[in-house]
């Protein structure tokens, strides 16, 4: 990718464990506690197993990209509905049909994008998502310069955004200088519903991921007891 000065697949091979990419950032906090960490992991698995029944398994061979999105829908929801609770940031979910910079290289068919209403006047983006029904690698190139363009219009902190097919998820980090990106997680399997510990163990990770995007991502005031990103 010229624009970025990046070899996509030197990028991938790049890649690091989730829990190793949370485990060096600089302010891994989620805001609530461990007995509602808990509650929320519950809640988004029981999410899971809900979609699961009404739409199927998301198998790559006969999902549609609008079944993908309400997939991804379910897993936000409870997260995003949990972290506003806190009270540490105000900030609403946008279904966005498409994104486009100045170039028109950015952009998808829909993307996920959270929204920080700073003031009356002033929003900024937190992070974005880019849902794929076939592979995480065909939204990475498009989650990048959305993310590159994300962090021109905020000038601070750090943009963070996720590529997913629902179920197969990659989060990537952007400072400014430098583009980080854990290898590839999964938020579901196909025997979850007999299998909760296994879900908690492997699985989980995705809301701990998305609350500390939801906490550290976009403009960031210290004022309002968030922790200001490297």
């Amino acid at each position: 990718m010229k624009r970025l000065g990046l070899d996509l697949q030197e990028f991938g091979r790049e890649a690091v464990p989730v829990r190793d990419m949370l485990a060096v950032e600089a302010c891994n906090h989620n805001g609530i506690g461990a007995s509602d960490m808990q509650a929320l992991k519950d809640e988004v698995y029981r999410r899971i197993l809900e979609y699961v029944q009404i739409e199927g398994y998301p198998m790559e061979a006969s999902v549609k990209e609008v079944n993908v999105n309400d997939l991804v829908l379910y897993i936000l929801g409870p997260i995003i509905f949990s972290f506003q609770k806190t009270g540490k940031r105000s900030v609403r979910l946008r279904r966005e049909m498409e994104i486009i910079s100045s170039d028109y290289e950015t952009g998808g068919y829909e993307e996920f994008v959270v929204i920080d209403r700073i003031s009356t006047t002033e929003h900024v983006m937190v992070f974005i998502i880019e849902a794929k029904r076939t592979t995480v690698g065909l939204g990475i190139r498009k989650c990048l310069l959305a993310m590159f363009d994300m962090f021109k219009h905020t000038g601070k902190g750090k943009a963070y955004g996720f590529v997913t097919t629902g179920e197969q998820w990659r989060m990537i980090v952007y400072d400014g200088t430098r583009f980080r990106m854990t290898e590839t997680f999964f938020a579901l399997f196909g025997a979850m519903d007999s299998n909760k510990d296994r879900w908690m163990r492997e699985c989980s990770v995705v809301v701990e991921c998305v609350l500390f995007a939801l906490n550290n991502g976009g403009v960031v005031d210290s004022k309002r007891g968030i922790c200001e990103g490297n």
